[in-house]
């Protein structure tokens, strides 16, 4: 049984922590009122405006030389091949980019896909390096993939059945599943080997929605795996290199959030979209 000081310890606690989310919450809506105001723009009702829209994946790539192959092998076998698949090294210290070249070479003899391989001369961080990327495309429909992760093998195929069901949507998101080691050879590799396309339970968010946030993952999605429009990112201004500008410190939910501030987004909760490495990461709060 917990003495008096105990519980006085906990119900202070529990108040200083009350107040510190109130007081300053880890999404300022202040700062999302000022973004809204800045860009004078109108929503968009609907972004679905063809039945077959072209489709890149963006990769930007830093540190992760080991892991290359794997995710390269995710992008080969999708199920409907993207039109374009776009790498940015962003002057990583590792061979990511020798590798990058040959395995390009190799997988141009049996892909349909444009393969384009980008280097930056000097390191500019993973949000410059993906605006460099989504701009490069020609493409309308952007999916990010983060270079040591790994696509589930039917993920463009379920993310445009989802987006044409949700033509309002500027943005979709979901979970992820995690791995780390020599688990990936375990991970079920299709979404519809989980859940059917059709059954996939989607959590809309308009931007009326985002007055009520106030932690980081009140809007809550893996970063690679997701996609947008490429109009969409044109509108809100990309993302954003500089972290005093954004709403919150992560570039990827700094994107997400002022993304669901002028547009609907559209969350799986339930079904992974994509597979997420959890034991690898180099460049956390310094290439962000």
């Amino acid at each position: 049984m917990p003495t008096p000081y105990q519980i006085l310890k906990s119900l202070h606690r529990k108040i200083r922590i009350g107040l510190k989310e109130t007081l300053r919450p880890e999404i300022s809506q202040r700062k999302i009122r000022a973004f809204i105001k800045s860009t004078g723009a109108l929503a968009k009702t609907s972004f679905l405006t063809t039945q077959n829209p072209s489709f890149a994946i963006v990769v930007p790539c830093y540190g992760h030389a080991p892991f290359l192959k794997e995710m390269f092998e995710s992008i080969l076998k999708q199920t409907k091949q993207a039109n374009q698949a776009i790498f940015v090294v962003d002057n990583s210290p590792d061979s990511s980019f020798e590798i990058l070249r040959d395995l390009i070479e190799s997988g141009r003899l049996t892909s349909q896909t444009e393969f384009v391989l980008l280097q930056n001369e000097l390191n500019l961080g993973q949000a410059a390096s993906l605006n460099k990327g989504i701009k490069h495309s020609k493409a309308d429909v952007i999916m990010i993939l983060n270079d040591d992760d790994y696509l589930m093998h039917d993920s463009i195929e379920v993310s445009l059945k989802i987006l044409k069901k949700n033509p309002e949507a500027a943005l979709l998101g979901g979970h992820s599943l995690h791995f780390g080691g020599n688990d990936l050879q375990n991970i079920p590799k299709l979404i519809e080997s989980i859940c059917a396309a059709d059954n996939i339970e989607i959590d809309i968010r308009a931007p009326s929605d985002v007055s009520e946030y106030r932690k980081y993952n009140d809007i809550n999605m893996t970063h690679s795996g997701s996609c947008f429009y490429k109009s969409a990112w044109k509108i809100i201004g990309g993302y954003y290199p500089d972290k005093s500008k954004r709403l919150v410190h992560f570039s990827d939910r700094d994107f997400q959030l002022r993304m669901n501030t002028l547009f609907t987004v559209a969350l799986s909760n339930i079904t992974p979209l994509s597979c997420w490495r959890n034991d690898s990461s180099v460049d956390q709060g310094v290439n962000s």
